[in-house]
């Protein structure tokens, strides 16, 4: 599948031809000369003469790669999941430490759309289409749409009407430490 996706890539194909070129323009042990050496187009991958190869070039397994659109590209969405989840590591500890609603607002959008991007992925792999037919995977998706919404509404509500994220978890704290003495 790598290999596939490997050789369909134009920057593959052109070191490809390069290397051609530059293997049949050479002369060889024999010293023939360089219009009796291997034409270019007889081992390009275009040339219908290697149905193997053509055959792996246009492998495709996904809707994605079936459908005439052109697919997204996910690896910058997978690196700012990433940065999502390497930013909280230390505004969870700032906020608590510093409490105010700019960092509270920042916290709320970075906990919402980690949390959603979680609870999208979970929906996506396990409420799948060839299981559950066609209408529950929607309803999942929709109420992971649906539950983020709230859940940043209710975290912005928290901030912007009450003591806010941070001192809000505070006082969690300080009710279980109470509930010991």
């Amino acid at each position: 599948m790598a290999f596939s996706m490997f050789l369909r890539n134009s920057v593959c194909t052109n070191l490809l031809r390069q290397q051609l070129a530059q293997i049949a323009s050479q002369p060889t042990l024999t010293h023939r000369s360089v219009t009796s050496a291997i034409s270019i187009r007889s081992v390009t991958l275009n040339d219908s003469k290697t149905p193997i190869l053509n055959s792996v070039r246009s492998f495709r397994t996904t809707q994605v790669r079936l459908s005439d659109e052109k697919p997204h590209d996910h690896s910058k969405l997978w690196v700012i999941e990433k940065a999502t989840s390497a930013a909280l590591v230390p505004l969870v500890p700032l906020g608590l430490l510093i409490p105010n609603k700019i960092i509270d607002s920042v916290l709320a959008i970075l906990i919402t759309a980690h949390s959603f991007w979680g609870l999208e992925a979970i929906a996506v792999d396990y409420v799948r289409a060839t299981i559950f037919g066609p209408l529950i995977p929607k309803i999942a998706i929709g109420l992971v749409y649906l539950l983020s919404i709230a859940t940043l509404g209710g975290l912005f509500y928290l901030i912007s009407h009450d003591v806010g994220l941070a001192n809000s978890v505070k006082q969690i704290w300080s009710i279980k430490a109470e509930q010991k003495s």
